[in-house]
C-alpha cells in the first residue's frame, strides 16, 4: 500500500501588492560535509532526465541510523553552500517499501537544518549545481517529514540552481518617512512600524543597493519576504516565517511587480502598501530581499 509524506515546501508563483522578500548576490561557503556515501545510499539507482520525474530503484526495506549521500551526476557548478537556497527537483520515498512516498515537486528549499533536517540539508549544502543525489534520512530526521514511525526516508534529488538566503547589497541610508527595518544574525528583517502614519499610495525605497542584473519583465524573481501589518504590528507573515522562498513574476501589472521592476538581483527593497491594494483589507509594509531570478518562461512550462 502507498503511503503517502507531505511534499516538501513547492514552488510558488506569486501576485500582488503585498508580497515582498529578501535578496543577495553570494552563496555562503559550505562547512564541512559530515553527510558521506554508504551502503544505503550507493545502493540506490535513478535513471532520467535531470530535472524531471526519475525512473527510481529503492530497496528495501532500507534503513540507515546516519544520514548518507551519494552523488549518481555530479554537477559543475558552484556549490550550493549553507544557509543558502536551492532550486531542487525532489521526490520522497518510503524506505520500508522501497515506494514513492510524495509526490515530485519543483521547490525552492532554504538548505537549513530547521527546514530539511541535518542530513538532507547537509548533503544539499555540498552539492554542486547540476548534482543529483541519492540520499537516505534516518527515521529521526525523517520524522519531520510524517513518515512512517521508525522509517528511514530515501530522495532523488536533483540540483537545479542555488542563491543566497538574504540580500547582500550595499547598505543604504534610511529613507525618510519609512519604518525601520533590523536584521538578525541569519538575515531575517525586523520591520519597526512605530507611530508612523499608513501610507496612502505604493511606496518603495532601497534597503540595499544589489550589484546583479536588472530585473525586467522576462524574469521572475526568487525572493525573501517579510510582511507587516498596520493593525497588528507584532505579526509578522511571508517567506521568512513559513520557511521556503517563492517566485514573484514581473510581468503581472501587480503593485508590487512595478515595485520590482529596474531592481538589481542583491537589492533589498522595502514596500509600503495602502490597505486598498494590499489584498489583505490591512496597510503594509513589505521587506524584499532579491535572492536571484529565473525566466518567467520557465515558471510558465511548471
Amino acid at each position: 500500500m502507498r503511503r503517502s509524506f507531505p511534499a516538501l515546501i513547492a514552488i510558488a508563483v506569486v501576485a500582488g501588492a503585498a508580497l515582498t522578500g529578501c535578496t543577495g548576490n553570494s552563496i555562503a561557503a559550505s562547512a564541512a560535509c559530515d553527510v558521506k556515501s554508504g551502503s544505503g545510499s550507493e545502493s540506490i539507482r535513478a535513471t532520467g532526465a535531470f530535472g524531471k520525474d526519475p525512473e527510481a530503484r529503492v530497496p528495501s526495506p532500507l534503513n540507515v541510523t546516519k544520514a548518507q549521500s551519494t552523488t549518481l551526476i555530479q554537477g559543475h557548478g558552484k556549490k550550493v553552500g549553507d544557509d543558502g537556497v536551492a532550486e531542487v527537483y525532489l521526490t520522497l520515498f518510503d524506505g520500508a517499501t522501497g515506494q514513492i512516498g510524495a509526490e515530485t515537486s519543483e521547490n525552492f528549499v532554504p538548505v537549513t537544518s530547521k527546514a530539511l533536517g541535518a542530513g538532507l540539508a547537509g548533503a544539499i549544502g555540498c552539492a554542486q549545481v547540476g548534482s543529483r543525489l541519492a540520499v537516505v534520512i534516518p527515521p529521526k530526521q525523517a520524522a519531520m517529514f510524517s513518515a512512517p514511525e521508525g522509517s528511514s526516508i530515501a530522495a532523488i534529488v536533483d540540483v537545479k540552481s542555488a542563491f543566497p538566503n538574504r540580500a547582500t547589497g550595499r547598505a543604504r541610508p534610511a529613507t525618510p518617512g519609512f519604518p525601520t527595518v533590523v536584521l538578525a544574525p541569519n538575515g531575517q528583517p525586523g520591520i519597526v512600524i512605530g507611530s508612523h502614519a499608513a501610507p496612502t499610495k505604493v511606496q518603495s525605497a532601497v534597503l540595499r543597493q544589489g550589484d546583479g542584473a536588472v530585473a525586467t519583465k522576462k524574469d521572475a524573481l526568487v525572493v525573501q519576504t517579510q510582511i507587516v501589518g498596520w493593525s497588528d504590528q507584532t505579526s509578522a507573515t511571508g517567506t521568512w516565517e513559513n520557511g521556503s522562498a517563492t517566485v514573484q513574476t514581473l510581468s503581472d501589472g501587480s503593485a508590487l511587480a512595478q515595485e520590482l521592476l529596474g531592481r538589481r538581483i542583491g537589492s533589498q527593497i522595502i514596500v509600503l502598501t495602502p490597505a486598498a491594494k494590499s489584498g489583505s483589507g490591512d496597510a503594509t509594509a513589505t521587506v524584499v530581499d532579491i535572492l536571484g531570478s529565473i525566466p518567467a518562461a520557465s515558471i510558465q512550462q511548471q
